[in-house]
């Protein structure tokens, strides 16, 4: 005897009496099968429904539902320990509605979709994935990738034939051959029984596909269908998309999202994308005015740098700045270091608590300052000889750091420049 599968009936049940006919375990947990069930098993790119059982007025989650094949038992998996259902057990299975009706809105307009690129395009689905956050197709147009302008016309018209209200059928056959009777858009030999689903007219059908899934009877059901992006995924148009109340969910709160965004700019959402275009040449403008000013504070700064080198024969010098940041300091140090030979550099940026140490002093070598000092006070880095880095957690350990390594320096004095 094997599971009697009330969703084929009516794919709209949601409980159902039954009696446990075998229990097997899985991770220290119970797995049933039983005469009937309500929960569709994980199979044909839909996910298995989930739920509970209820065994003596104690419910029991059901975490996943299987088979072996479409004429096999369905097992379901339950958080129940080892050793709680026996063969003969009545139990009361239930389904979580919500989720099932979700994933058949997701299943039909995912065949509506496939079908509608088929008869626009000739593109071929060649995969199907039901996530959580979308629904993906993979369609094969020999390389092409879809334009704009015709995700567009796609999404049109699928939505078009969800809103005349097509019926959904869905009609079971003892072999693939006699399938063959219903103008299957993808045609796939199988062994055993066959099932296809065909959305509108059975003889001149919107869609006719080959199916185990469960899907609503009435295309109106599915509400809409959202194309979210298309990208190139081994060849083919990977398409993302969601339906009804998904989809719904998603547009809605993107819509609420882009009025937030309007209010910002203080204008309506149809302007939003030019004031953000002029935003954009306004920031452009304005880094690449920073990245002057930045020039002319390296220039300026490394001038002071090396005259006061110059007056005080300085081997070490330690240099400070809250105006340039880590890597345009890195680039002024550089300039100085290879101006000056037998220098080590210390450059502090405060609002980062980083160091750098440069170096054109063959025996203080910079990576190596770093890997022996800087643990000692909680910093973390590294480098090569000529440079290296060290990070801190707040200033203290820092100054700390730097204290250290001037203690090591092999000149007699140092001068501190502060900007």
């Amino acid at each position: 005897m094997t599971t009697k599968r009330i969703y084929r009936e009516d794919q709209y049940a949601d409980s159902c009496t039954a009696k446990v006919t075998a229990v097997r375990c899985k991770d220290g947990k119970d797995v049933i099968a039983c005469s009937e069930s309500v929960f569709y098993p994980e199979g044909g790119g839909q996910p298995s429904d989930t739920g509970t059982v209820s065994l003596g007025g104690t419910l029991y989650e059901v975490l996943h539902a299987s088979d072996e094949s479409i004429e096999s038992d369905v097992w379901h998996e339950t958080d129940a320990a080892e050793g709680t259902f026996h063969e003969g057990d009545e139990v009361e299975l239930a389904i979580d509605y919500d989720f099932r009706f979700r994933n058949m809105q997701r299943h039909l307009g995912e065949h509506m979709l496939s079908g509608t690129m088929d008869s626009l395009f000739g593109g071929i689905n060649k995969g199907f994935h039901i996530g959580e956050d979308y629904v993906t197709i993979d369609i094969d147009l020999d390389g092409r990738m879809l334009t704009e302008d015709e995700l567009d016309l796609a999404e049109r018209t699928v939505n078009e034939a969800i809103w005349s209200d097509l019926a959904v059928t869905t009609e079971w056959f003892d072999t693939y051959e006699e399938s063959l009777i219903r103008p299957v858009r993808k045609k796939v030999p199988h062994d055993g029984k066959v099932s296809v689903v065909s959305v509108g007219d059975l003889d001149d059908p919107y869609d006719c596909i080959a199916c185990c899934g469960v899907h609503p009877s009435r295309s109106s059901e599915v509400g809409l269908l959202a194309i979210y992006k298309c990208e190139s995924n081994k060849g083919m148009n990977r398409i993302y998309f969601d339906c009804g109340a998904n989809a719904w969910d998603r547009l809605t709160g993107e819509a609420h999202m882009l009025r937030d965004i309007a209010a910002g700019y203080s204008c309506s959402p149809k302007d939003v994308p030019s004031r953000m275009s002029a935003e954009a040449e306004q920031t452009a403008a304005l880094r690449s005015r920073l990245s002057d000013l930045a020039d002319y504070v390296k220039d300026a700064e490394k001038s002071i740098i090396m005259e006061e080198i110059k007056d005080t024969g300085t081997s070490t010098y330690k240099y400070t700045s809250g105006v340039l940041g880590t890597d345009e300091m890195l680039k002024m140090g550089f300039d100085v270091i290879h101006a000056k030979e037998g220098l080590l550099l210390i450059m502090i940026n405060p609002e980062t608590s980083t160091c750098l140490l440069l170096s054109s002093d063959e025996n203080r070598k910079c990576g190596d300052l770093v890997k022996e000092h800087a643990p000692k006070f909680g910093g973390k880095g590294g480098g090569r000889p000529d440079n290296a880095r060290a990070m801190f957690a707040d200033m203290k350990e820092l100054e700390s750091f730097v204290s250290e390594i001037e203690k090591e320096s092999h000149n007699g004095s140092q001068t501190d420049n502060n900007n």
